[in-house]
């Protein structure tokens, strides 16, 4: 048995020195493996104890990313996406927890004016354009690397399994369709959490599919967007602590050094 930490937080452009100090302790003060950080900027930096795997650039913001990818696991390759300024993967070696490919994306908000930023705010119809796609990467994704512990996580704009706070009927009827189509279970479902921990349902997401011949279990932890006092997101963040069970033999992958 083994534990794998894997955290996402949309930290609201990621910027400011003091703002991003106390990212920064509360980030590292979770010992997780594995962050998927949205709506983030470059000045952010956890390279004292992680390797970044980012998205393109967004849009004219020097440094700014929809998406990145923390990670202090071995880097066996970054994979493509097609959507690179939107979202970002790669292949992980967590040692005895398996192989990880884990995929980090923000879904169309309310409003999302979509690849042309200068459109009139269209509600939720990026919504339905965009997840389709996606999930195609996603069940791809399964198939490719059938032993791989497969890991959907970032702002997935709706919440799920409780009480509603942001979203659609539809748009939660979609997302839980693609997700399932690549087998994977959404894991920070408003239901998870003790009634006291967040302010709001959260829209920040893990979503995860065992690999071939394991399982594993779960425990989830969140934290809300003021913390100690200081406002430091307009999104709560959340961490999910895998048990992995691993089969009796695994084949060991080639593991090169990571690139930003």
């Amino acid at each position: 048995m083994s534990e794998l930490r894997v955290g996402t937080w949309n930290v609201q452009y990621g910027r400011g020195i003091e703002k991003n100090q106390r990212r920064l302790d509360l980030i590292t003060s979770q010992a997780a493996e594995l962050w998927v950080l949205t709506e983030t900027h470059d000045d952010l930096d956890l390279s004292a104890t992680h390797w970044a795997i980012h998205s393109d650039q967004r849009y004219s913001a020097t440094g700014g990313r929809w998406t990145t990818i923390w990670t202090s696991l071995p880097l066996i390759e970054r994979l493509a996406t097609s959507d690179p300024r939107r979202c970002v993967a790669a292949r992980l070696d967590a040692g005895d927890a398996g192989e990880v490919v884990v995929y980090g994306t923000v879904l169309p908000w309310n409003g999302d004016v979509g690849p042309d930023k200068d459109s009139p705010a269209k509600g939720w119809e990026e919504f339905p354009r965009v997840v389709p796609g996606q999930g195609r990467e996603w069940l791809t994704l399964r198939e490719r690397f059938p032993e791989a512990t497969l890991i959907v996580a970032g702002d997935l704009n709706q919440d799920l399994g409780g009480r509603h706070y942001y979203g659609t009927k539809a748009c939660r009827a979609l997302l839980n369709t693609e997700l399932a189509k690549a087998n994977l279970k959404c894991l920070t479902t408003t239901d998870r959490f003790d009634a006291d921990v967040l302010q709001h349902p959260p829209i920040d997401h893990v979503c995860a599919a065992a690999g071939q011949g394991r399982y594993f279990t779960t425990a989830v932890h969140g934290w809300n967007n003021v913390v100690d006092g200081a406002r430091l997101s307009d999104h709560g963040g959340v961490l999910v602590t895998f048990s992995t069970q691993a089969p009796s033999a695994r084949f060991a992958p080639t593991v090169n050094h990571p690139a930003i």
